[in-house]
Parts: C-alpha cells; sequence; structure tokens
C-alpha cells in the first residue's frame, strides 16, 4: 500500500492541530499582506516585504532553538523522565528569552542600514516604521514557542491551535482597525499592521499559559516551572544548544536566502519584489501547513528513539514523506489553476504589473512545491533523531552557494528578474530535499 494506516492515523493526529496552528501563524503575515496591500497600494506592500524579509532572517534563528525542546520532551515522555521534562521547559524558557532579547537589539542596531542597501527610496521609511514596531514581539513570541513546543513534544498541540487562531482574529481586526483608524484611532498605516501583530502576539503567550495550567498532559509542568538557579544544569545547557543551534543555523539560511531574495528583487524594481512577495506569501502558506508533518514526524521519531524502536523510525519518516508529497501536489496544482486570480487579492486592480508577473512566479512555485514539502518534513523527521548538523551544512550549500549566486546571476546579470530569482530558489529547495531525504534513509543506529 502507498500509506501505512497506523502511521498515517497517527501522524494526522499530530499534524491536523498544528497544521490549523500554522494557518493561524502564516494567516497573520497573509492578512497583513493583503490588507495592507489592498488598503495602501504596492509600494506600501513592497515596505512590509522587506521589513518583514528583514524581521524574519533574525527571527527564524531565535525560532530555531525552541525546536531542541520537542525531541527532548517526546523522547523523555516515552520514558516517564518528568524531571527531565522539566528540566527542558526551564532551560528552553531562558534559551529562548535570553537569544529574543539579544536578536531584538540586534535588529534595533540594524535598521540604519536600511538607508545604504540599495532598495528603492521611496519604501524606506514605512519599513522602519514597521520594523520598530515588529521587533519588540519577538519577546513575547518566543515565550509563546517555548510553550508551544513543550506542549507538542507532550503531544498535546489543540491548546496551541486555539491560541493561535484567536490571536489571527484579533490581528485581523486590529489591522483594520489601526491601519484605516476606526473608533476615534488615527489612521496609522503600517504602523497599524506591525502594532496589530505585536498585540495578537502578547496575547498567544498570555492564552497558551493558562490553557496549559488547566489541561492534564501539561498542568504539572507548567505548576513545577521554576528557575531558581541551583535547578539549572550547563550539561543540559550545553544539551540544548547543540540542539538548537545547528537547527536555528538551518533556518537561518533557508529564510536569508528568501530575504535576500527579495533584496535581489529589489534591485530590479519596486514591481518585481511586490510580486516576489505576492508568491512568496501563497509558498509560504502552504511550506507552514506542511509544517504539520515535520512536527508529527519530530515527535513520533522522538518517541520511539526513546522506546529503542529503531526498525519503526524509518517507516514512520517514509510515510510522512508521502503525505507531504500528496499534500504538495495538491496545493500545487491549485496554484497553477489559480495562478491568475490569487494575485489580485494581494494588491489593487490598477496594479496589473505587479498581478501578471505574480501569476507567472505561482507557476515556479507550483512546481517547487513538491521539494518543498519533502525537505521540511525531512527535517523534522532528523530533528526527532536529534541529527542536526549535517542537516545545516545541507542547506547551507542547497541555498547559499547554489541559489542566492545563481538567483543574483539570472535576475539581474541576465536581467530576467524575479522570474530568474525563482526559478534558483526551486532548484534550491529541491537539491536540498534530494540530499535530506538520502541522509534520512542512509541513517545508521549504534
Amino acid at each position: 500500500m502507498f500509506l501505512n494506516k497506523k502511521y498515517t492515523k497517527a501522524s494526522l493526529t499530530l499534524a491536523l492541530p498544528v497544521m490549523l496552528t500554522q494557518v493561524g501563524q502564516v494567516s497573520v503575515n497573509l492578512f497583513d499582506n493583503i490588507i495592507v496591500g489592498k488598503l495602501l497600494g504596492a509600494d506600501a506592500l513592497a515596505s512590509v516585504s522587506l521589513g518583514n524579509a528583514i524581521f524574519f532572517s533574525v527571527f527564524v534563528f531565535a525560532l530555531g532553538f525552541s525546536f531542541a525542546i520537542p525531541p527532548l520532551v517526546s523522547e523523555a515522555k516515552s520514558q516517564g523522565d518528568h524531571e527531565k521534562i522539566n528540566s527542558v521547559f526551564r532551560h528552553g524558557f531562558v534559551i529562548n528569552l535570553g537569544i529574543g532579547i539579544l536578536l531584538m537589539g540586534l535588529l534595533f542596531a540594524l535598521m540604519p542600514m536600511l538607508y545604504h542597501m540599495d532598495q528603492p527610496a521611496k519604501i524606506i521609511p514605512d519599513t522602519v516604521s514597521f520594523l520598530s514596531i515588529m521587533i519588540v514581539s519577538i519577546v513575547p513570541f518566543m515565550v509563546f514557542q517555548t510553550y508551544r513546543e513543550v506542549s507538542e513534544g507532550l503531544s498535546y498541540t489543540i491548546g496551541v491551535t486555539k491560541a493561535t487562531i484567536l490571536a489571527n482574529i484579533i490581528n485581523v481586526i486590529l489591522n483594520y482597525v489601526f491601519i484605516k483608524g476606526m473608533f476615534g484611532i488615527s489612521p496609522m498605516g503600517v504602523q497599524g499592521s506591525a502594532l496589530a501583530t505585536l498585540i495578537a502576539r502578547v496575547f498567544m503567550m498570555i492564552f497558551l499559559y493558562f490553557v496549559m495550567l488547566k489541561e492534564e498532559k501539561t498542568k504539572r509542568y507548567i505548576k513545577e516551572f521554576s528557575l531558581k538557579i541551583a535547578l539549572f544544569s550547563k550539561k543540559m545547557f550545553r544539551t540544548m544548544l547543540k540542539l538548537g543551534l545547528p537547527t536555528a543555523l538551518q533556518m537561518l539560511f533557508e529564510v536569508t536566502a528568501f530575504a535576500a531574495a527579495a533584496f535581489i528583487c529589489g534591485l530590479i524594481s519596486a514591481t518585481d519584489i511586490a510580486a516576489h512577495q505576492i508568491a512568496l506569501s501563497m509558498a509560504s502558506f502552504t511550506f507552514n501547513l506542511c509544517i504539520g508533518f515535520s512536527v508529527a514526524s519530530t515527535v513520533m521519531i522522538g518517541g520511539k528513539l526513546g522506546e529503542r524502536k529503531f526498525d519503526e523510525i524509518k517507516k514512520i519518516g517514509i510515510n510522512n514523506f508521502k503525505l507531504a508529497f500528496l499534500f504538495m501536489l495538491c496545493s500545487g496544482t491549485f496554484f497553477i489553476v489559480a495562478r491568475d486570480v490569487l494575485p489580485t487579492f494581494f494588491t489593487k486592480k490598477e496594479d496589473v504589473e505587479v498581478i501578471a508577473l505574480a501569476s507567472k512566479l505561482l507557476i515556479i512555485a507550483a512546481l517547487f512545491q513538491l521539494s518543498d514539502g519533502i525537505q521540511v518534513t525531512a527535517l523534522g523527521s532528523m530533528r526527532g533523531l536529534q541529527d542536526v548538523k549535517i542537516p545545516s551544512i545541507i542547506t547551507f550549500i542547497a541555498y547559499w552557494v547554489i541559489t542566492i549566486p545563481l538567483g543574483y546571476y539570472l535576475c539581474v546579470v541576465r536581467e530576467m528578474g524575479a522570474w530568474g530569482m525563482w526559478i534558483a530558489l526551486g532548484l534550491g529547495l529541491t537539491i536540498s530535499a534530494v540530499l535530506l531525504v538520502r541522509r534520512f534513509l542512509n541513517h545508521r543506529f549504534a
């Protein structure tokens, strides 16, 4: 049979709530782009695109450290080691909060460089004002992310889903209120979009804390949570950093490649960068849904690793690769069929050139959906095995040794614009997928 029923059911039980969560999280940026593009136009969309490219280039590095939590929690849970789960929780909280604060300071320090990066001058003021507020949201989100990863490592995902969906509703409503200026509030433009995101992320953090405090699977760890110095150990910090740093670098390499792609498109025109953002918004949406299969792989494989059931690990990974393939096949087909309609949701009808170019980019996005889904699922599988160093090297080679130089050559030197950049992105994702799957299939257990 193409799919294993037992593993498919277990994967979907874990993946579907995570996918709903990812819908909520990615919808924050998706709706931000739609609302900004519709209410303020293509230039405002380009400024938000540039701001998000910079923000997420740094933000995902912080996010990567939190991904050390689920495999350790899942392994400890399968062994009934509650004290280890408590230890992972407190050490992860300190690491995530500390990294978040450091990177927030770094982003504020880097903002003046925007005026010297050869981007369209008309979008820079809005980019700076947008970033000034977005940066602050790193801290509450990293606290939320700590709660989330502990919860998902314990196989409790619905609480995170509730927090994210409610926060997304708040974000959409506040976007309209702040951007347009309603209920006595002055119109805030792109700053309003950033402020709505900040408030939504603070809500997520607070809401998930209280949900976990009531849930049977998680409440003991919330109640026993403590930051007493005597409870910390250098060994646990080293273990988590050993897992978290390569994962953070892997995510950094991938996301900064897409951020660099935005900058390269910006070297051509505001039209290219706006079209790039529209296509990227759609591709990111389906990618973030596919993270559900990646998380399911991490938790399921981490549990089997703790139980020492090595014979089931590859079966789970391969089955999840197939699930990701089928999901992305449907997503890519939808992109091709609806390529002329989807861009119209992101900008005004008058922006004909942006819509036409974005429609072409969606064809390439559709083709590399398969590679994107498989590579993120492979990364989750390797994370469950606590194998993170080599995957981070693979992503560096795929994106920064191959994708970015080729993208610059096609986009700028050969004057192909965003179309050339996206050809390079598709090639990089395919190379990453092939090498990561090969790494997983060739894994040997001691």
